[in-house]
């Protein structure tokens, strides 16, 4: 099993590599990440929302399993946050960090990261229940967490914002309800409009790890210093959170493949939109970028060990 788990994540690492080797040419740099993003979100990855969700939920009745699934993820996302500002309590987080430190606790990098490595681990067949999470942690993300930002940042606020509503309409999420709603109104897409976002929608991995390598490539590692609150983020991140969803996860009913893809996000690395939205709203960007690089090079490190957790726990 170890072997099939290294095996699994390795081709991602692979492209991770090349990423990161082609981050220092003068035809790729910062320019030719940038790209590979906008296109990743704008077109490939709302692209690759609608084809799996006609494919995987073919059906009316399909699609509702899909939702019925919707509770999980948003009561145990609500459970991290609940965590998340119980540790900034306990431990006396400052205010200017406060907000940081409880988004890394509850939010997970679902798209770039999370979808490549749910289907590398699992297969295609995993994709509906990782969008169901995928929703609730944009959900979430785009209301409770951004307004936490705002406050790091003395920014006033509501919980619900125009801005936040925005934001929320981002372009997989987009994808993911034109493709529900094609399901639900029964439209069968032709072959020569299916075919070109099928072929699209399958570049978004390969081009997403290339990117995370590129990403990789140009952080700062000078700045990955230990301190007290990072140590502590850390073990909550990927000790606590993971074991707490682990004991949520053995006593619900749902599939082993639901309850695999589930605990397997929660230990993705932190969302990159968190470093964007912490420079926006003036709250602590250094401290935002530096756990998004430390829980990007932890998680890749640590999904074979947790892969084989899964393995011997939820199946």
């Amino acid at each position: 099993m170890l072997l099939q788990a290294i095996s699994s994540v390795l081709p991602l690492l692979i492209m991770m590599g090349i990423g990161f080797a082609a981050a220092n040419r003068p035809w790729f740099g910062t320019a030719g990440e940038t790209m590979l993003s906008k296109f990743c979100m704008t077109i490939a990855i709302p692209c690759y929302m609608v084809v799996n969700v006609m494919t995987t939920c073919p059906s009316r009745q399909d699609l509702l399993q899909l939702a019925a699934l919707f509770p999980v993820p948003f009561g145990a996302i609500l459970l991290l946050l609940f965590l998340g500002f119980l540790a900034a309590r306990l431990l006396q987080v400052e205010a200017g960090i406060r907000g940081v430190f409880i988004n890394v606790m509850a939010f997970s990098n679902t798209v770039i990261i999370g979808f490549p490595v749910t289907i590398s681990l699992f297969g295609e067949s995993s994709t509906p229940v990782a969008m169901s999470y995928y929703v609730a942690n944009t959900v979430m993300f785009w209301s409770i967490g951004a307004y936490l930002l705002r406050r790091d940042g003395g920014m006033k606020s509501r919980l619900v914002s125009a801005e936040g509503l925005k934001k929320l309409a981002s372009p997989p999420l987009l994808g993911f309800f034109a493709g529900a709603v094609l399901v639900l109104c029964g439209i069968s897409l032709p072959a020569w409009l299916f075919s070109p976002l099928q072929q699209i929608g399958r570049t978004a991995t390969p081009l997403a790890m290339v990117m995370t390598g590129s990403v990789l490539r140009h952080m700062d590692l000078s700045r990955l210093k230990p301190s007290r609150h990072l140590l502590i983020l850390l073990l909550n991140r990927f000790v606590l959170a993971p074991a707490l969803m682990l004991f949520l996860l053995l006593h619900l009913p749902l599939s082993p493949m639901a309850k695999q893809v589930y605990l397997i996000m929660t230990v993705m690395p932190a969302m990159t939109q968190l470093g964007i939205v912490s420079h926006e709203a003036h709250a602590d960007y250094e401290f935002a970028a530096l756990t998004i690089t430390v829980t990007t090079l932890l998680s890749m490190l640590l999904i074979p060990c947790y892969a084989l957790l899964i393995h011997a726990l939820l199946t």
